[in-house]
């Protein structure tokens, strides 16, 4: 056992030498479309870790345990109540602990999966690389901006596999898209439009679940680098409002939208971020970051694409429009308008669309490459029967990843690049004025 797990650790270790900032944060240029190949399984289980039993570690750990030879075999979460559903979940012979620690100690772990709150994230997973595991962190990858050059430090000098937990980006849709820019089938990319909307809650207060107090949770290892308050259950189920440990709507919704349109178009990140918004409805003291935001990124021309702005939206308190941008955006250019879902595309051109655009769609397949026809100036891209998802795609592409030894897509680059324009949005929302980015080296200007 220790000799199989010391090659795939070492599988994609090397010795890879520490490189000046400007060098980490060199974008890789990519030229060809990733069909996110399955590639040949290994025989062996990779054995993953689950720090974070939330509702999006739940949903990972379920997800990656679709991938063919994967094992869930520990488990770590700050609240006891949620270590005791995971013999109910996973059943009883995969071990918990309240410490993470003794999650990267564990010799058989092959991976983990970090999905606690944002502002662990960059410290788990520093340290769950220099543990020697491959690493799968939830979006955002980094809670503060100055945090992604030390991800970035430690993935080049570990060379351990990291990739960014934005399902969506891997999903056919974005596969199809990606073609179909790059081959010009809308023209000059002009603009990206997204928003994600949802009925407002109720005023009433917080009730914690049965069973939470500050015994069964450990409240100053949640608190951790963030400042020191008092034991507060709705903090602690509900971080993503709270500053301190989340990064708003930005840094949980925009980010999805932000990764898939990096992954399409080549992307490296905005020169200029304006978000303004507040909190329109939760006035009960039930979080400090907006219910509403309105973010506008400006990106340069990269590859001949067209510059063009971002514009996403986040509503809470919105019951009608029933939006979701990370499966739902629109990207519109100078010659048409994509309608891009995770299983469906939808062609739009001003004139009759040109099939030579269509090249290359045999890379994606699953039906992918074969679309509906609605008339000369529309066509519909649709995902087979059977498609098992963007979420799927995107553990199996990390999976195989860890057995052929590279092939990331959400790499540490992307993810810090990624996350680093959600945050700047969120940013602009703090200090009410635009900020100012260079892309290519990663710093505010």
């Amino acid at each position: 056992m220790t000799k199989r797990r010391s090659f795939i650790k070492k599988l994609v270790a090397g010795t890879v030498a520490y490189q000046t900032l400007p060098e980490l944060l060199k974008a890789n240029k990519k030229n060809s479309v990733s069909t996110f190949s399955i590639g040949k399984r290994g025989t062996d289980s990779i054995r993953l870790g689950l720090i974070g039993k939330g509702g999006m570690g739940t949903s990972n750990a379920r997800t990656a345990l679709r991938v063919e030879d994967t094992e869930l075999i520990t488990v770590c979460d700050l609240y006891d109540g949620r270590l005791e559903e995971v013999a109910k979940t996973w059943g009883d012979k995969i071990s918990t602990t309240r410490e993470y620690r003794e999650v990267l100690d564990n010799p058989d772990v092959d991976a983990v999966i970090v999905a606690t709150p944002d502002h662990w994230h960059q410290k788990i997973a520093i340290d769950a690389m220099k543990a020697g595991k491959h690493v799968y962190c939830e979006k955002p990858v980094i809670h503060k901006l100055q945090e992604g050059a030390d991800l970035i430090k430690a993935q080049e000098e570990t060379g351990s596999l990291f990739q960014m937990g934005s399902q969506g980006m891997a999903s056919l849709g974005n596969r199809v898209a990606k073609v179909l820019v790059r081959n010009g089938a809308i023209g000059s990319v002009n603009s990206v439009e997204a928003k994600f909307t949802r009925p407002p809650g109720s005023l009433d207060p917080f009730v914690a679940p049965d069973g939470a107090s500050p015994e069964t949770i450990w409240w100053d290892r949640f608190i951790g680098p963030a400042p020191d308050h008092s034991y507060d259950a709705q903090r602690f189920f509900s971080w993503r409002n709270w500053r301190d440990y989340g990064t708003g709507l930005a840094g949980d919704l925009f980010v999805h939208v932000i990764s898939s349109l990096h992954f399409i178009t080549d992307s490296l990140g905005p020169q200029k971020v304006y978000t303004t918004g507040d909190i329109y409805h939760y006035t009960n003291g039930s979080r400090d970051t907006p219910d509403i935001m309105l973010g506008f990124f400006d990106y340069p021309n990269r590859n001949n694409l067209g510059a063009f702005t971002m514009s996403l939206g986040a509503n809470y308190v919105d019951g009608i429009s029933g939006e979701w941008g990370s499966t739902d955006f629109d990207i519109i250019g100078n010659k048409g308008k994509l309608e891009v879902g995770w299983n469906t595309v939808v062609l739009k051109t001003v004139d009759s669309a040109d099939m030579d655009t269509f090249r290359e769609l045999s890379s994606v397949g699953q039906g992918m490459d074969h679309p509906r026809k609605v008339s000369d100036k529309e066509f519909v891209f649709q995902a087979e029967k059977g498609y098992k998802g963007g979420h799927y795609d995107h553990w199996n592409n990390f999976i195989t990843g860890i057995r052929k030894g590279g092939g990331i897509e959400s790499d540490v680059k992307f993810g810090v690049r990624a996350s680093s324009a959600a945050l700047l949005s969120f940013n602009s929302y703090l200090k009410e004025q635009p900020v100012f980015w260079d892309p290519e080296n990663m710093k505010e200007i």
